[in-house]
């Protein structure tokens, strides 16, 4: 025989072998349905969860973003929490520009502002998305287009032709991916915009919709204002230069350029985050998956503890199976490769199930994507989360299926042989309690959990937004700030528009607003009240309130109560003294122990020349900015009376409240507005009802992940609890019949391994009780209207777990005492 061939039979024998041990392995984990179904299941669970939150995780925290050296993209912003006010908030323009004259921190420094454009003309009108931007975005960014260029400095001089940089999607939806379409003009607010570029498909700043961007060319006028808190810099720092440094010197230039006044205010505090870090930020993504983190985590844990109790259950039974194939022949290291190969079957089938589960959950966790992530849509397996899951499971299976059998193995054989009960050591039933234990104790973190969530979330169903949500549609209608320079013009629009709405079948009011509830956090103003001092610089966040421009009838369309004063109407054209309304949430704030109607206030610091404004009347309070967060200091003012040019300011939401279905009166709405003006967009119609159920979207699925990984954990841990009750009670089975044929009870003995039970719940409950408490202070931030230690919740989960205990105690117990006695002391 050749040198050559010897090793490849030896290498066809071991894959015969192998393949041998698949069949085997195959045909036993077949045999035993109820187990492998169990043990797969509870693998593809652990596995699946995990391996889905991890992915998450992954694409909103680790995944960096698509653009060249992302970590040094930062944003900046205004730090105002030595006024009271919050972390981040926009800087102004006149900013902007000291920032990019002095600072030495950035290889790039741009400023945008996210706006709305009408386009017109090429089929029905539409609103698309924009930006507003200095010509240095896209470099700073380090973006290349794939048809045209991008911006220069020379688009927005003062005699630059007006230019437009497009999306992929609007080009490939609007334009059919025509190529042409660079260097073709396009109607956007009326204006012939030149198309010089579109950008990659995967381009998605700064929110996914975004579909056109423009050149600033800023006035200025506009380069000199420090009153409009609406602009967003962006900017990318030198190599070498961290936030920090750069945080410093912004804030020296900021303090340079506006220097403090004694006593007046503090001095200024900039903040400078990371791009990344900053995307996730408002939307409060990082804690939601964080929180979800440590749950499926949790859960993890729970799967390895369950899969250890019931491969060390299954192992300890095959004491007989083993002896038997040895008094065949088989040698020891041959048992064992055959369990490897049985625990390696199961732990892929496991796998497999589990991965599959990930998949298919990628849709609903979508929601948890944080909208303005520009690769939010990338959401896909990570696999390296999957090789980690995979390979703690597979450690799992390998390390308590194979154990016990193996040391059955090492058993003498013809005791083996003699005996059909199993055996176990004193150290394998403490190892299998302790087990049950820690998976009670992560059970009840996770429940209590949970339960303080759904108590959350009930609280917030049951606050009162201070207007009636029922039978209200909304819709978008941005005037053109070209179309619309005129106020007057606008003025007439939404005139001719309510009236033309109004007079709808089924439509029983009508209104228009800047922004109703729960549709945008934005919208500030500093007021200065008449003949009141200066704040002090710790309370001059008071004086910041929310500002909404509103039509005559538009609070009514809401139902919001008119406390005291009249209401917004007619009288309050653009001839009239300004008015407002304000209210009660700013009565009490700015006017506390007097009645503010008549009074008068004005927007700007002291020394602002802005006009006075009288307060006519005080309403109720609404939920502007989230159900959960208390309603505001606010004013209302009416259209007619704005003279701001900025198109942010404007009107732009339709209100209807009709009598019967808001959303079949959608179609009639469309028609309405483009009988007044055909070439004006309707967009994003929708009822209150879809408003509120957004604003409550994050809530809803952080209970709804949190209570399903609860309730698998609840199910593991009565699995777990059920088979070490069980396996208990087979063993005692002679001893059980025993003490009944001496006259035992039968509740005796369902009494004592109910006791069991219970006792091992006990411990669970209190060590879980102490890990839930000290994860209150991470929960705390979820909640609302209730504490973390919250007595009823917690008492909730100690009784949940008490009835599962019961349960699994109760079923083993009666199977037991229904035992012959005389058949059990034979060992039949």
């Amino acid at each position: 025989m050749s040198t050559e061939k010897l090793p490849r039979h030896r290498a066809g024998f071991a894959l015969e072998r192998w393949v041998q041990d698949i069949r085997y392995a195959v045909r036993s984990l077949r045999a035993t349905p109820g187990f492998t179904t169990v043990a797969v299941m509870i693998l593809a669970l652990g596995i699946g969860a995990n391996t889905a939150i991890f992915s998450l995780v992954s694409s909103v925290i680790l995944q960096a973003l698509p653009f060249p050296q992302p970590e040094r993209l930062v944003m900046v912003w205004n730090d105002l929490r030595s006024t009271g006010g919050p972390a981040r908030t926009e800087p102004t323009l006149a900013q902007f520009v000291d920032w990019r004259e002095r600072s030495t921190s950035f290889d790039d420094l741009a400023v945008y502002l996210s706006l709305d454009y009408n386009l017109t003309g090429d089929g029905e009108p539409e609103r698309l998305a924009g930006v507003r931007t200095t010509t240095n975005l896209f470099a700073t960014l380090g973006l290349q287009p794939v048809l045209g260029r991008t911006f220069v400095a020379e688009d927005e001089g003062p005699d630059a032709l007006p230019v437009a940089v497009v999306s992929t999607t609007l080009w490939q939806r609007r334009f059919g991916a025509d190529p042409g379409l660079v260097g073709r003009t396009i109607t956007l607010d009326g204006l012939r915009r030149t198309v010089i570029g579109i950008v990659p498909p995967d381009f998605r700043y700064p929110n996914p919709e975004t579909s056109v961007w423009v050149p600033a060319a800023f006035t200025p006028d506009e380069l000199a204002q420090r009153g409009n808190f609406i602009y967003y810099v962006i900017g990318r720092l030198k190599a070498g230069v961290t936030p920090s440094t750069a945080e410093a010197e912004l804030t020296a230039i900021a303090n340079t350029a506006q220097p403090p006044a004694a006593g007046a205010r503090p001095a200024a505090q900039i903040a400078v985050a990371g791009l990344k870090e900053q995307l996730t930020y408002f939307t409060r993504t990082r804690p939601t998956l964080y929180l979800l983190l440590a749950a499926v985590a949790a859960l993890l844990l729970i799967t390895c503890a369950n899969m250890a109790n019931l491969l060390l259950a299954r192992g300890a039974t095959r004491h007989q199976e083993v002896a038997v194939r040895k008094a065949l022949g088989a040698g020891s290291g041959r048992v064992l490769g055959q369990l490897l190969t049985e625990s390696a079957v199961l732990a892929t089938a496991g796998l497999v199930v589990g991965v599959a589960l990930a998949v298919l959950s990628f849709r609903y966790l979508g929601r948890l994507l944080p909208a303005v992530l520009p690769n939010a849509a990338s959401l896909g397996l990570d696999w390296r989360v999957l090789a980690f899951t995979a390979s703690l499971a597979v450690v799992t299976v390998l390390l308590f299926g194979v154990g016990p059998a193996a040391f059955a193995a090492r058993a003498e054989l013809a005791g083996a042989l003699k005996t059909k009960s199993a055996t176990t050591t004193v150290s394998a039933g403490r190892l299998r309690n302790a087990l049950v234990v820690a998976e009670i104790a992560f059970t009840v973190v996770l429940l209590a959990a949970a339960g303080l969530l759904l108590r959350s979330y009930a609280t917030v169903l049951a606050v009162d937004p201070g207007f009636r949500a029922d039978h209200l549609l909304v819709a978008e209608t941005v005037l053109s700030p070209t179309q619309y320079a005129d106020p007057a013009a606008r003025s007439d629009f939404y005139r001719r528009v309510l009236e033309r709405v109004r007079a709808l079948p089924g439509v029983a009011a009508a209104g228009y607003a800047s922004f109703p509830p729960l549709t945008i956090r934005g919208g500030k103003a500093y007021v200065r009240v008449e003949g009141q001092p200066a704040p002090r610089p710790e309370d001059t966040q008071k004086q910041i309130v929310s500002d909404r421009v509103v039509t005559p009838g538009y609070l009514e369309t809401l139902g919001v109560p008119l406390l005291r004063g009249r209401p917004l109407d007619a009288r309050d054209d653009a001839n009239a003294p300004l008015v407002a309304l304000i209210n009660d949430a700013m009565a009490q704030q700015l006017y506390p122990g007097v009645d503010p109607v008549g009074r008068r206030f004005r927007f700007g610091p002291e020394g602002a020349e802005a006009p006075w404004i009288t307060i006519v009347g005080i309403v109720g309070n609404m939920r502007q900015m989230g159900l959960d967060v208390p309603a505001e200091a606010e004013l209302y003012l009416p259209t007619d009376q704005i003279r701001v040019p900025l198109a942010f300011f404007w009107p732009r939401h339709l209100v209807v409240r009709t009598q019967g279905d808001p959303a079949a009166l959608a179609s009639a709405v469309r028609r309405a507005v483009w009988d007044i003006d055909a070439s004006q967009p309707v967009s994003s119609v929708r009822t209150m009802s879809d408003v509120l159920d957004a604003d409550l979207a994050s809530r809803d699925t952080q209970l709804t992940l949190l209570g399903v990984f609860a309730l698998l954990a609840t199910v593991l841990s009565a699995v777990g609890l059920y088979g070490v009750l069980a396996y208990t009670v087979t063993q005692r089975t002679a001893e059980i019949a025993l003490r009944m044929a001496l006259g035992a009870q039968v509740t005796n003995v369902v009494r004592a391994v109910v006791r069991s039970a219970l006792g091992l719940v006990a411990v669970g409950v209190a060590l879980g009780l102490i890990g839930a408490l000290a994860g209150t202070r991470v929960l705390a931030s979820f909640l609302y209207g209730i504490t973390a230690t919250d007595p009823l919740t917690l008492a909730s989960v100690v009784a949940v777990l008490v009835l599962v205990a019961l349960t699994a105690g109760y079923v083993p117990a009666r199977r037991a005492a229904r035992v012959d006695p005389a058949a059990a002391l034979r060992g039949e």
